[in-house]
């Protein structure tokens, strides 16, 4: 079992003030993720379970990716394991709150059944030629 240090639900400002992340002030659960591969599993009151699974790309090192993948859609593809994943509605939020991605209007064959959240550096890409 991995080891990991229990912190108790706290504000987004106490948070922040031991070193994580702020997104939004509501109660937060800070968790300090161990290397190797990890999930982390959580379901609403109303039974709608996701799961965060940070993976590694070198044995024991830190994680290099976050998978997301939310369990309870009714519609599912074929996945690469031979068998079935749910899929989901998403959508990213980039400059100015222009929404990159929207899932939502696209067919469930082409609805996402994993987001994949890299942990590095973003890549450089040419701007496109578009007016902010």
């Amino acid at each position: 079992m991995a080891d990991l240090t229990t912190l108790p639900v706290m504000t987004a400002a106490e948070a922040e003030s031991i070193g994580f992340a702020r997104f939004n002030d509501v109660p937060t659960l800070p968790i300090d993720i161990p290397d190797g591969n990890f999930t982390i599993s959580a379901r609403t009151t109303d039974g709608r379970r996701i799961t965060f699974f940070f993976g590694e790309y070198r044995r024991d090192a830190p994680p290099s990716f976050v998978d997301i993948q939310y369990h309870d859609h009714s519609a599912t593809i074929s996945n690469a394991n031979g068998g079935r994943s749910p899929v989901f509605d998403m959508l990213t939020i980039g400059l100015g709150g222009c929404q990159v991605f929207d899932s939502r209007q696209r067919a469930d064959d082409d609805k996402p059944s994993i987001a994949v959240i890299l942990l590095g550096e973003p890549k450089a890409a040419a701007r496109s030629d578009r007016e902010d």
